[in-house]
């Protein structure tokens, strides 16, 4: 097969090129990671007529099996987001620098100072914050924010990935684009939201940051909602490559897993780390309740047993 396939969906005003075989094995994965509503296979009908007007007969085949197959894809279970299943941050080159703490290191443009001389927490150094654009040298107000959050990577087809394949997204360090340091304040000021949601205020950073949400989600295999891609074509333009369009799989959201603040935190009822389930949890209580025995090495980092 030869030539591009464009295929327009007008009431939308978005194109998708790709080299016709690849299409349809992208389009293949992505229907099978995805939990079909109603509106949403409709949507992929209609791809799949005007597809069947472009593409040669092989294709078509294919494209005709998972007409028939969507029933079933409708019935696929969307599962829960759960943060404890994409597990962060881990030392994976056992050198006592954890995923978060590489990521400090290999980011601040002067030497780093570790918290004791084993060298294995960073303090402090001099980070170029994109969504701020500001320089911070205390590194307790920095985030490692996943470029693309992860909840977000779990409804953009993730939660249908092994735990060895989350852990590997949730500590990619192969990948500058992937994990980045960010203020702390700005990144839980965009909690999970995709660039429909929440774009840095730093605007001449704006571009990069659409760029850099892409290359994560192609890499990755993420698909993209009609808003998001709308979002990322308006800064982007159209000639760019996208993910695949497809709705977001949804479910019930445990409240912590939520962006701050969270309506749910009740200053009186818990105090310490062991009374915490999760990361964000501890999280949420050292932000709004200001309790700093949840972090006691003022790091930044609330209930280490939890959030390292």
């Amino acid at each position: 097969m030869q030539g591009q396939l464009e295929v327009i969906l007008d009431e939308n005003g978005y194109s998708f090129e790709e080299q016709n075989l690849d299409l349809c094995a992208r389009f293949y994965v992505g229907s099978k990671s995805l939990k079909y509503d109603l509106a949403s296979a409709l949507s992929y009908l209609k791809l799949l007529l005007r597809m069947s007007m472009k593409l040669k007969h092989n294709c078509l085949l294919l494209l005709l099996l998972l007409l028939l197959l969507f029933p079933a894809f409708a019935l696929a279970e969307c599962p829960t987001y759960d943060r404890k299943a994409w597990k962060h941050w881990v030392d994976e080159d056992r050198d006592c620098q954890n995923a978060r703490h590489e990521v400090l290191i290999a980011e601040s443009s002067s030497t780093v100072v570790f918290k004791t001389e084993k060298g294995c927490r960073v303090i402090s150094g001099a980070w170029n914050d994109p969504y701020s654009g500001k320089t911070i040298t205390d590194a307790s107000k920095l985030d490692i924010d996943h470029m693309v959050p992860l909840k977000e990577a779990h409804e953009s087809g993730g939660y249908a990935w092994d735990a060895y394949r989350k852990r590997d997204y949730a500590n990619d360090l192969s990948d500058p684009n992937t994990l980045i340091a960010v203020d702390r304040g700005l990144n839980r000021q965009k909690g999970a939201g995709d660039p429909a949601e929440w774009l840095p205020p730093n605007q001449s950073y704006q571009a990069e940051y659409a760029k850099a949400w892409v290359a994560v989600k192609l890499k990755w295999g993420l698909t993209a909602d009609a808003k998001e891609i709308a979002a990322l074509r308006g800064i982007l333009g159209s000639n760019v490559e996208m993910p695949l369009m497809a709705e977001e799989c949804t479910g019930a959201i445990n409240p912590f897993s939520a962006k701050l603040p969270v309506a749910e935190v009740d200053c009186s009822a818990k105090r310490y780390c062991k009374d915490m389930s999760i990361c964000d949890e501890a999280r949420a209580y050292l932000i709004q309740c200001g309790y700093k025995n949840l972090d006691r090495d003022g790091d930044g980092v609330p209930c280490e047993a939890l959030c390292d």
